[in-house]
C-alpha cells in the first residue's frame, strides 16, 4: 500500500483512542501501524532527518488532533480522547483534515503556521504547493520537499552553465570533477589534461596513486542537447583504453548516450567503463560541491519528547 499522508492517520488515531484509554505516543504509533496494516516497506521509509516517515506522520496526526480539541494531553507525552473527539469517532463518518478545519482553534493554529506574507518569492513558490493546502504534508516533510526543489533549481543552473562552456573548457573542467568524486591523489600532476595532438582519444588522466601505477582515463564531449553520444564514439574510447592498457575509463558528455553506446560500455570485459550524461554530471557536481557554494545554513530543531517524558 502507499503510505498515507499525515491526515490519513487522523481517523485511525481517533478510532484507537475512542476506548478512552490514556496512551503514550509510541503506543499510539504502534497501534495505528497495526490497524492500518503498514507493510515493512512502508515502515522502512526514512526521512532525511533520520526519522521513520510513518512515525513522523502519525505524530503529526496526533498533534493536529490535539490542536483541534479531539485529543487532550494528559501528562508527559500521554494522550486521551476528548468528549468531542469521542463524539466524532462514534458517528461513523471518516475523520479527515476537513473535519479538523471545522474547529476554530485548529483554524487559528493553521493560520499561525502559514508562511509569512513577507517571505521571499522563491520560498513561497517552493513551499506553497504543500503548505497552503495544509493537508498534503506535515511541516517537516514540506521543509524536506522545499529543500529538494531548491536543490533541483541549482542543479538545473549547473547544467545550463555546462552547456554554455566551450568544448575545450568542458574538457579542462572534467578532471576537477573527477577529483572531487574521490579519484586521484595529492601529487601536483594528479590532474593531467592530455595534449590534443597526441591524446589518442583521451582527454584527461587522473592518477590513483602517488607513483602513477593506477590511472583513470577520461573522455569528455561537450555536445548540445539531442546530439547524443553513440556506440562508435564509445567504441573508439574503449579502443584507446586498450592501447593504454587501462583498467578504468570515464566517458562524460553534456548530452546523453544512445542505447547502443550504453551496451558497448556494459559489455567491456577487461576494464570498467563508466558513462555520465549531462544531467547526472550536474547532480554529481551539486552533491560534491563543484561549481557551487553554500548560500546559507538553516538549523532545524525538533521536540525531544523523551526529555519531557522523563519528568
Amino acid at each position: 500500500m502507499t503510505l498515507p499522508q499525515w491526515h490519513g492517520f487522523v481517523d485511525p488515531v481517533l478510532r484507537i483512542m475512542s476506548d478512552g484509554h490514556v496512551r503514550r505516543n509510541a503506543e499510539i504509533r504502534n497501534a495505528v501501524a497495526d490497524r492500518t496494516h503498514l507493510s515493512d516497506e512502508d515502515m522502512g521509509e526514512i526521512m532525511s532527518s533520520g526519522e521513520a516517515r510513518w512515525a513522523n506522520r502519525i505524530n503529526w496526526a496526533v498533534f493536529d488532533s490535539m490542536k483541534a480539541g479531539l485529543l487532550v494531553r494528559e501528562a508527559r507525552g500521554q494522550y486521551k480522547i476528548s468528549e468531542e473527539g469521542l463524539r466524532r469517532a462514534s458517528n461513523g463518518t471518516t475523520i479527515t483534515y476537513q473535519t479538523l478545519m471545522e474547529y476554530e482553534p485548529y483554524r487559528q493554529y493553521q493560520a499561525r503556521s502559514s508562511p509569512p506574507k513577507a517571505a521571499p518569492a522563491i520560498a513561497l513558490q517552493v513551499v506553497q504547493p504543500e503548505l497552503t493546502a495544509g493537508a498534503e504534508s506535515d511541516p517537516s516533510e514540506a521543509l524536506e520537499l522545499s529543500a529538494s526543489q531548491l536543490n533541483q533549481v541549482v542543479i538545473d543552473e549547473i547544467y545550463r552553465n555546462l552547456m554554455e562552456l566551450t568544448p575545450d573548457a568542458f574538457e579542462r573542467l572534467i578532471p576537477f570533477v573527477v577529483k572531487a568524486l574521490g579519484y586521484g591523489t595529492d601529487r601536483e600532476d594528479n590532474l593531467k589534461p592530455t595534449q590534443r595532438s597526441g591524446d589518442k582519444g583521451i582527454d584527461g588522466i587522473v592518477w590513483q596513486d602517488a607513483l602513477g601505477f593506477d590511472r583513470v582515463y577520461l573522455q569528455a564531449k561537450r555536445y548540445s542537447e539531442g546530439n547524443n553520444v553513440g556506440a562508435p564514439e564509445v567504441q573508439a574510447f574503449s579502443g584507446a583504453l586498450g592501447q593504454f592498457r587501462a583498467t578504468k575509463g570515464i566517458f562524460i558528455t553534456t548530452s546523453t548516450f544512445t542505447t547502443g553506446a550504453r551496451a558497448v560500455a556494459r559489455d567491456t570485459a577487461h576494464y570498467t567503463l563508466i558513462l555520465i550524461d549531462g544531467q547526472r554530471l550536474a547532480s554529481l557536481m551539486f552533491e560534491y560541491g563543484v561549481g557551487v557554494q553554500v548560500d546559507r545554513t538553516v538549523v532545524v530543531k525538533k521536540l525531544d519528547q523523551d526529555f519531557f517524558d522523563s519528568f
